[in-house]
């Protein structure tokens, strides 16, 4: 049985039971899955009973169950619910097999079945049900993995349906306010070293879509970069002053809509003009080809993917660029 008074950290839960400490304390916070105990100087402290409780979830939402249904079952629930672990498996304290007639766990879906999914979602304007296939992506692909093969693409076709029409502007704001949650909850759980490089990033003035700009804000984090976000539709002034501020080795700007601003090319010229001469001026997003002769003018690098913009990162820090 459980013990109810054995005390363990955030770590050690996460080690037993394959979740993150961000997804953990996501659900405690979204979903009240368990309320741990705290420490005087607010760490947070679980029971073998919480540990149960949270790899019993974890194995129900891999067999298909949304977290926000299952959450808060009774734990005799949650055994009926999980699938049975392999043999010789039995890190889950109480485990129980399958009930009669209960199927196995589903097959992790793919980075486009998520995204096909989180597009209904977002059609049928439901942030719940967007917030929990980002959930299983993670899950299933890993947070890194998740950047490149759901929320890239899932960017792409919501700005691809916000243009030709068949998203509204209520869709996309759905999908950005639950997308930027979602991206800044899974920074990273550490904190970086004082001394890694600095990524200022936003969008210039007259780019209202952010989406982008906090997508590869995660993305950086993700590499070990600290990370200033200054949000949407900044003046290069502004832009500039951060970078001087902040000591930035990069600059990335995120450019989605209007592809065809006849004030945005002096704007990115400004912008690099402004720049310290030792910060590097990245910039990426669905419209970038539109604007290429003005950002090869100004010695941008441009990025037309995640791969791209990594690659770039790690020329920065190696000092190749």
């Amino acid at each position: 049985m459980p013990d109810r008074f054995l005390r363990h950290s955030i770590k050690t839960v996460s080690e037993r039971t394959g979740l993150s400490p961000h997804l953990i304390r996501a659900w405690e916070r979204r979903y009240e899955t368990i309320l741990p105990e705290r420490t005087d100087g607010n760490q947070r402290l679980y029971c073998d009973e919480d540990i149960e409780r949270l790899a019993l979830l974890k194995r129900a939402t891999e067999s298909g169950h949304p977290i926000r249904t299952v959450a808060r079952l009774p734990i005799e629930e949650l055994r009926g619910l999980a699938p049975q672990l392999p043999d010789g498996d039995q890190s889950v304290i109480g485990a129980q097999p399958l009930q009669a007639g209960s199927s196995g766990p589903r097959s992790a879906r793919t980075g486009p079945e998520l995204v096909e999914s989180a597009l209904r979602a977002i059609t049928s304007m439901d942030a719940s049900a967007l917030e929990s296939v980002l959930e299983e992506a993670v899950l299933s692909l890993g947070q890194v993995a998740v950047l490149s093969h759901v929320i890239g693409p899932l960017v792409q076709r919501v700005g691809d349906g916000w243009q030709a029409g068949t998203l509204k502007v209520g869709h996309e704001h759905l999908a950005s306010a639950v997308i930027r949650t979602f991206l800044a909850n899974a920074a990273r759980p550490f904190a970086v070293h004082a001394s890694a490089p600095m990524l200022v990033a936003t969008t210039p003035s007259g780019q209202v879509h952010e989406i982008g700009a906090a997508l590869v804000s995660a993305a950086a984090a993700n590499k070990g970069w600290r990370i200033t976000y200054l949000g949407p539709s900044l003046p290069a002034e502004e832009i500039a002053s951060a970078a001087h501020q902040s000591h930035a080795r990069a600059v990335a700007l995120s450019l989605v809509h209007p592809a065809d601003d006849p004030q945005l090319p002096e704007e990115l010229r400004r912008i690099q003009r402004l720049l310290p001469d030792s910060t590097t001026l990245i910039v990426g997003g669905a419209a970038v080809d539109s604007y290429e002769k003005t950002l090869q003018q100004i010695g941008a690098k441009v990025c037309r993917s995640l791969n791209d913009f990594s690659a770039v990162l790690d020329g920065l820090r190696q000092g190749s660029n």
